[in-house]
């Protein structure tokens, strides 16, 4: 449950570069961590691995449709994506052997260079899930397209050229009233859907031709809406209303049965830069206010960014925050943003 914003060409200003950032909204014992695969047979990509901390877990449909990797990824032909997951009518059902998600992405990295081909890649897979994707490739295109299980279509299409900028948050916008549950719906005030997506748009828009890595890395630790009882979602109780996700019910600890939902990590990729930044926990970097927030303590906040170019396969972090000896290992290649502690309120 999440929020995507990207960027790109004259959006970005004089570099003109390419920016796919997301936070990952999950239950706060679902966590991800940064991976980097490689086969002789196949491009390589670096992303995230979305994993339950414990063997039970909350939420046991929402692991088992979307645990896995890549959740989002960067290969290293210069294609990157992130998603988020959206609800579809009931009725639509998948077809026999269809991909979950993780399975079709990791499809797409192993195979795709460009937006272009991933389209057809996606359009080509049966597909076991519903989302509003997000693509981009070195060659400065941006794609949002919504993905459902009968159907895929493309929202809306940028390039280094025309420049543009986009949001995607946990509901389509195209194909919403026509295949989309009307309870998402960027209509419906009482879900997370449309706070998001519209302070996200607002901030994409004031920071219109000047947007870079530490914008997009403002964007995603806005508190805007931070104030509203996650309670009161009717869709997902516990789940907040802001980017920078802060999900609470006020509890003083995390219960798997009743748990609060927020953003365990977030994402910006580079594709110009052959760079995937991450950061555990909020991207803000701030400490809990409850004891639901499991492990939100860990918050780096401060992003580092994986080059992929020459990094050997393996885990560079854990769920539960720390660099890997494989990481350390290969620190010289390692950067780190100049957000540390950023409070953005």
């Amino acid at each position: 449950m999440c929020t995507n914003i990207g960027a790109t060409g004259s959006s970005v200003g004089h570099t003109g570069k390419t920016y796919i950032g997301s936070v990952s909204d999950d239950p706060y014992d679902i966590r991800t961590k940064v991976v980097v695969r490689r086969n002789p047979t196949e491009l390589g990509y670096i992303g995230t691995h979305l994993s339950p901390l414990n063997e039970v877990s909350s939420a046991a449909d929402y692991s088992d449709s979307v645990s896995g990797a890549p959740t989002r990824g960067l290969n290293e032909k210069g294609l990157a994506f992130t998603w988020t997951l959206a609800l579809e009518k009931k009725e639509n059902k998948p077809a026999d052997g269809a991909m979950r998600p993780h399975d079709a992405w990791a499809k797409v990295m192993a195979t795709c260079g460009t937006t272009g081909e991933a389209l057809i890649m996606l359009e080509s897979l049966p597909r076991d899930f519903a989302g509003a994707g997000m693509l981009a490739d070195k060659q400065g295109n941006l794609v949002l397209v919504e993905l459902g299980r009968k159907k895929i279509e493309v929202r809306e299409r940028f390039d280094a050229k025309s420049g543009g900028t986009g949001t995607n948050v946990n509901c389509w916008i195209k194909m919403q009233n026509a295949e989309g549950d009307p309870m998402v719906s960027i209509g419906n005030p009482d879900v997370p859907n449309q706070s998001r997506f519209s302070r996200s748009e607002k901030l994409l828009g004031t920071a219109e031709g000047n947007i870079d890595l530490s914008q997009i890395i403002s964007i995603l630790s806005d508190h805007e809406h931070r104030d509203r009882f996650a309670g009161d979602n009717p869709w997902i109780p516990g789940h907040g209303y802001s980017i920078c996700n802060h999900g609470s019910l006020r509890t003083e600890e995390f219960v798997a049965d009743r748990p609060a939902w927020g953003s365990v990590s977030a994402e910006v990729i580079a594709p110009m830069d052959d760079t995937f930044w991450y950061t555990y926990g909020w991207p803000c970097g701030e400490t809990p206010d409850h004891g639901d927030q499991l492990l939100q303590e860990r918050s780096w906040g401060q992003f580092i960014g994986f080059k992929l170019a020459d990094l050997p396969a393996g885990e560079y972090t854990t769920l539960t925050g720390e660099l890997t000896h494989l990481a350390l290992q290969q620190a010289n290649r390692l950067c780190f943003s100049d957000n540390a502690n950023n409070q953005n309120q």
